[in-house]
């Protein structure tokens, strides 16, 4: 794909589509694996993957301190932010995870408009709050349940909100990093999926790996986790990352719950409302404005 337009939207849906679904397996994962073992196992794998395709490419790899900060991102990203909402989904229900998570859309916006992503980036403009508020606005219409009780342990919605600051500030450090050297994609994501899994491998020291035997199911879990979610997942949004303002790559968070609502009704044959469709069509439209105005 040689237009480079072309290819962030494409990373853009990309993100949407690995990310949207990534709670429904990872539910399904941690009924074998405990949270941290679900970490390390996951993203294990995909660092390995990543550095294959990075010496195919004939990649650089990030040294120094660069490759210590790519290490620090995948600690907070991968090990903090995944860690959590995978404890989290523990006690909470995928639909209510999505929502919070659409969140990290706003503490993007919020830290653009700081300026933290750089002097380069134009800072978010008012007007896209309007839009970011929609899209979380749209997210909890289309999943707030019917007799108006979230339901699902308070430490569970804490762990998950706490996940949506240290993506967040992972993803300032990750865009400041990109800027200060020549690597390649994959070697990059390659070092911040082995930071993320080694801390995730010494904490499983004391977590354990396991809590219950691997399934056929949570195996392919796995697999799915690791291939889309992870490696083209994270691949894709360092595109978007890199070649958008925060608060339009952020929109990616307000719409992943509406693709986690449509694989519960078309996978687990879940019912669709008419205020999911509203929630939905809110959801969208104010994932259009956002796009419209920091193009």
């Amino acid at each position: 794909m040689s237009d480079p337009k072309s290819r962030t939207w494409f990373a853009f849906f990309t993100v949407i589509a690995a990310w949207g679904s990534s709670y429904l397996f990872i539910r399904l994962a941690v009924a074998s694996f405990t949270p941290v073992g679900l970490v390390m196992t996951r993203f294990g794998l995909a660092s390995l993957l990543c550095a294959g395709i990075a010496i195919v490419r004939q990649e650089r790899f990030p040294r120094g301190t660069v490759a210590l900060r790519f290490a620090t991102v995948g600690m907070l990203m991968m090990t903090g932010s995944n860690a959590l909402t995978a404890f989290a989904q523990g006690s909470v229900s995928s639909g209510i995870t999505g929502v919070v998570h659409s969140l990290g859309s706003v503490w993007l916006a919020a830290l653009g408009s700081l300026g933290a992503f750089g002097a380069e980036l134009p800072r978010t403009p008012r007007r896209a709050w309007w839009g970011v508020a929609g899209g979380v606005g749209g997210v909890v219409l289309l999943l707030w349940p019917a007799d108006g009780t979230l339901h699902g342990e308070g430490i569970g919605i804490a762990a998950l909100l706490l996940a949506t600051f240290l993506f967040a500030g992972a993803s300032v450090l990750q865009r400041r990093t990109q800027a200060l050297g020549t690597s390649g994609l994959f070697s990059q994501l390659a070092v911040q999926m082995a930071g993320g899994a080694g801390l995730a491998g010494l904490l499983s020291l004391h977590f354990g790996v396991l809590h219950a035997p691997i399934t056929v199911t949570s195996a392919g879990a796995i697999a799915v986790l690791t291939v889309f979610a992870s490696v083209a997942g994270f691949a894709a949004f360092a595109i978007v990352l890199r070649d958008w303002p925060p608060a339009r790559a952020g929109t990616f968070g307000v719409v992943n719950p509406v693709v986690a609502v449509l694989l519960g009704v078309v996978v687990l044959h879940e019912p669709l409302t008419l205020q999911m469709v509203l929630g939905a069509v809110v959801t969208l439209g104010s994932v259009a404005w956002v796009q419209r105005v920091t193009t």
